[in-house]
Parts: C-alpha cells; sequence; structure tokens
C-alpha cells in the first residue's frame, strides 16, 4: 500500500518542524515536500523512511494561501528559498505555527506564544554566503549551492536574491576565471583537486565585504592568479583570504588562513556595538534583524537584577555586549579560539570592561564554574542547531539561575532541550520568534524560562 512511485491526492493539514506539508490517510503518515497546510495536492510518493512515506507536489490542485511568482530563477531548484512562492504574511503565520507545533509535540503546554517580529528585509538581507565547487554531467566547473538534499550536487548560482548583488558579482567572477584559467574541483571520492568552497561575508552597515577562498594546495600561482583577477575585477572587496584545506570533512574551515588582501576580518555595526568579524566566527546572517534580537533580549532582561550572566555560545559577544549596559558582569563561553579573540577585541572597542570571555567547550566550561562556587542571575544560552549537550542541560539544572533565555534557530532542538529543562525544575514562560531568515522554513525564537520556586 502506498509504494514508491505511486501518484496520491492528498490534503495538508499541517506543516513539519523543517517545513515541508503533512498529511495523513488512516493512520499513514506522509510528508510532502512544497506543500503547507491547507493545500490539496497530486503527489509522488518517493521513499518510505522510518514508517513516514515522503512525497513531492507534482500539482496543487487547491490552495488557501494565495501562490506567487518566485523572483529567484533557482526556485524549485535551490535548497534554500523554498517558500518564495507565498507571500512574506504568510510565511510568517507559517512560522508561529512551526514553532508552537514543535513545542507541542514535545508536550510543552501552558506558555504564552508571542506573535513574530517580521524582519525588515524580506530579500537581500544576508551578510554571510557559503558556496561549493562542483562539476556537471560533462565535468564542466561549477560554483552555486547545493540542490535540496544532495550534498553531492551543485548547481551554478548566476543571482541569488538573498545574497547581495555584489555577492552575486563575486561568485559569477570567480567562476568565469577559474574556468578561464582551467582550475580542477575538489573530488569528494578521489579527494583529489584544487577548488573547495567560496566564502562571501559583508558588512551591511561598513559595507566592507571579505572573500574566502578553501582550496586544498596553497601557495599555488593559480589560486594567486584567481584572487589577483578578482579583486582587480571586484573593488568593494576589502579583504581575501585562501584557506589550506587537506583533510576529507566537507567544511569550510582548514588547517591554515592566508591573508592575501587586507587584514583578514571585516568590521560591522549592530544595535549600536561595534564588531570585528573574521571568517570563522559566527555572527548573526541577518544584520538588520539580529539588532531586533539583542535589543528584544536586552528589554527581555532589563528588569532583572542581573549581578553575574552566563552566555553559553557567545560567539563574537553578541548578545553578551548588549547584556553588559544592565549586568555587573557577563561571562561569554564560545569553543572557536578566533571568535573570543573577536569577542574580547569588540568589548574593547565599545570600551566595554565588565565581560569576560573564554575559550572552551559549553560542557566543559558550565561544570568548571560550578565547582568554583559561580552563581548567575541569568543564563542565556545561542547553541548551534542540534541543540545543546546533555551535560549542559544537566549542569544548568545544578546551576539553579533564575532566569534562562534559550535562543534557537531550530523549533524542534528548542522544544527538546526545552523540556529536559523542565524536567529539572524550570517553567517555560513565553516563545517569542523572530524571523531571522524570510523566503526560508528557518526561524529564530526566544524562550524564557524561570525556576519554580
Amino acid at each position: 500500500m502506498f509504494k514508491r512511485g505511486e501518484k496520491i491526492e492528498l490534503e495538508i493539514e499541517e506543516v513539519t518542524s523543517k517545513g515541508d506539508g503533512w498529511a495523513s490517510i488512516d493512520g499513514i503518515e506522509f510528508v510532502v515536500r512544497g506543500a503547507v497546510p491547507g493545500d490539496r495536492v497530486q503527489a509522488t510518493i518517493r521513499r518510505k523512511k522510518g514508517g513516514i512515506r515522503e512525497a513531492i507536489v507534482d500539482s496543487i490542485l487547491n490552495s488557501q494561501l494565495v501562490r506567487i511568482a518566485p523572483r529567484c530563477p533557482h526556485f524549485g531548484i535551490c535548497g534554500g528559498c523554498r517558500w518564495q512562492d507565498i507571500q512574506y504574511k504568510d510565511q510568517l503565520g507559517l512560522k508561529e505555527r512551526m514553532v508552537n507545533n514543535a513545542l507541542r509535540e514535545c508536550g510543552l503546554r501552558g506558555y504564552e506564544q508571542r506573535p513574530i517580529i517580521a524582519s525588515r528585509e524580506s530579500f537581500y538581507y544576508r551578510n554571510k554566503m557559503e558556496f561549493s565547487f562542483g562539476q556537471d554531467s560533462e565535468g564542466d566547473l561549477q560554483l552555486g549551492l547545493h540542490l535540496r538534499g544532495r550534498y553531492n550536487r551543485v548547481f551554478d548560482v548566476f543571482d541569488c536574491q538573498l545574497q547581495s548583488h555584489c555577492s552575486n558579482r563575486i561568485v559569477k567572477s570567480v567562476r568565469n576565471h577559474a574556468i578561464e584559467l582551467g582550475l580542477s574541483v575538489y573530488n569528494l571520492k578521489s579527494h583529489k583537486g584544487l577548488l573547495r568552497f567560496l566564502v562571501i561575508r559583508e558588512g551591511k552597515a561598513t559595507d566592507e565585504v571579505m572573500v574566502n577562498l578553501v582550496v586544498s594546495d596553497y601557495p599555488n600561482s593559480d589560486v594567486d592568479e584567481v584572487v589577483r583577477r578578482v579583486v582587480e575585477e571586484i573593488r568593494e572587496i576589502t579583504t581575501f583570504l585562501v584557506t589550506l584545506h587537506t583533510g576529507k570533512a566537507q567544511t569550510a574551515v582548514g588547517e591554515r588562513e592566508f591573508v592575501v588582501k587586507g587584514t583578514g576580518s571585516i568590521f560591522e555595526k549592530c544595535g549600536g556595538v561595534h564588531y570585528g568579524i573574521s571568517s570563522n566566527s559566527f555572527f548573526q546572517t541577518n544584520t538588520y534583524q539580529a539588532s531586533v534580537l539583542y535589543g528584544l533580549i536586552s528589554d527581555i532582561t532589563s528588569n532583572l537584577t542581573l549581578q553575574t550572566v552566563l552566555d553559553l555560545y557567545c560567539g563574537t559577544g553578541g548578545i553578551s555586549l548588549h547584556l553588559a549596559k544592565n549586568a555587573g558582569q557577563v561571562v561569554g563561553v564560545e569553543q572557536i579560539v578566533e571568535a573570543v579573540d573577536d569577542a574580547r577585541g569588540n568589548a574593547c572597542r565599545n570600551d566595554v570592561t565588565n565581560c569576560t570571555f573564554i575559550a572552551e567547550q559549553a560542557e566543559t566550561a558550565v561544570d568548571i564554574m560550578l565547582d568554583r562556587g559561580m552563581q548567575f542571575d541569568l543564563v542565556v544560552a545561542d547553541p548551534p542547531r542540534v541543540g545543546m549537550h546533555k551535560s549542559v542541560l544537566e549542569a544548568l539544572g545544578k546551576a539553579n539561575a533564575p532566569v534562562i533565555l534559550y535562543v534557537s534557530c531550530n523549533p524542534q532542538s528548542l522544544g527538546v532541550d526545552v523540556k529536559k529543562l523542565c524536567e529539572t525544575g524550570y517553567k517555560l514562560n513565553f516563545i517569542q520568534p523572530v524571523d531571522l531568515f524570510p523566503q526560508t522554513p528557518h526561524c529564530e525564537a526566544v524562550a524564557q524560562l524561570s525556576r519554580i520556586k
């Protein structure tokens, strides 16, 4: 029943935590790519995974949400902007629903769900994009993004609607010159070839531009020639790095960086705070909305007594430096050494003297601080998408901080972690979604938990 390749008509009832449609027939569940609640679709079953049938939309027969023409020429191919055919106001409603569903699936009830905060810009808002090199069926060089769910397949990006016009020009320039010079692409199977990744970062408030070309061999005269041509053609580039990455891991982080133009970092201004950002430092990809997020966190904590604050996964100090205005002391923890260096520099740059930044894994740092008898009035955590390590959750339960603010870009891991914190004696007061990722199913959310007395 319901085999692979079979055509089926489905009424979409819900949206999953990944932004796909959900339907059921006689207790059998379907996850439908390209559908949203209120759609009646004709779909093709692709596979069965864990008792759930995965399908893809062939045609939309009826819809409660108005579909619009997507602006991006790559829509439907790219795995990124999957909601460009949905009006932005409707995207916001879907995201509120996703966050609430994820929390309820974890058994969380009785909290206040606040209305989502829309992004000021819904296009051209990203300050960082990572592109991969690949080859087409004829072996010709490609530079762009991955097909959805196909991490070994790349398509050429010519006009991404999320990055800036300057960034689009840089991608085109690097691709053209690499082709002209006949440079090879790193092969995932043979582990041979030169070009691996291209990373572009921008200061939206400063107009500074960083380019990082990740290669498997450097120093290399061919790479130098690509860099020379691109820098000469794109005058807006303020700093250019070449990263040597000889390992097999498919990440844009390597063993050594070479700064070939500028200082190797850029500056950004967000919420009245000036930041220095290096190539591997975490900084929210939507600068405009990050300012809103940090202001929101400051407002939430303004009526708290903040003698000592712990900021876990602090990155370059984005949240720490905002909380420092109302706190006696802020301790930021981040495992990426370069990010901690940036955070310390940012504190000095903004004349903030009550922030201390520690380069350590969160699971180790919290235990060390508890062993030293440190107590915190507030804990803020902004972990990666996978959520917090179980030992961090256990340690936070022991830390007994009156208030925890959990910032997450993944409603699913947020729900799981908040549920575990509630089991240690906390109560979820409210959830505040903040849209940092328009045109995509991703959503940031801030959860406030308080210790039950």
